[in-house]
């Protein structure tokens, strides 16, 4: 299972989630949709639509706040996180489909 690193951006609605009990059947789906990212991040479901600019992955999930999507990428050897190593999931978004 690989490690997860969450953005600033990411963190913030994260916690947003976590502190708004009425919120938190999105936190349950949003959190569904990371730990099967962490669990195999070469998965097919995991990596449903690719973009170049920044270069990651989306997962599209369904909430009751409407649609939202998880936006991460691999880390690689190129990358210096105290935290992370090559291999584990950076999350650079968790949010409502812009």
């Amino acid at each position: 299972m690989a490690e997860l690193g969450l953005s600033d951006d990411a963190y913030r609605t994260y916690q947003e989630l976590e502190r708004d009990e009425a919120r938190w059947p999105v936190l349950d789906v949003v959190e569904d949709a990371l730990e099967a990212i962490a669990a195999d991040p070469g998965h097919r479901s995991n990596r449903q639509r690719r973009f170049q600019d920044p270069p990651c992955f989306a997962v599209p999930v369904t909430t009751a706040e409407g649609d939202w999507v998880v936006l991460w990428r691999q880390v690689t050897l190129e990358d210096v996180f105290a935290d992370l190593d090559a291999g584990d999931v950076y999350v650079l978004y968790i949010g409502r489909l812009p």
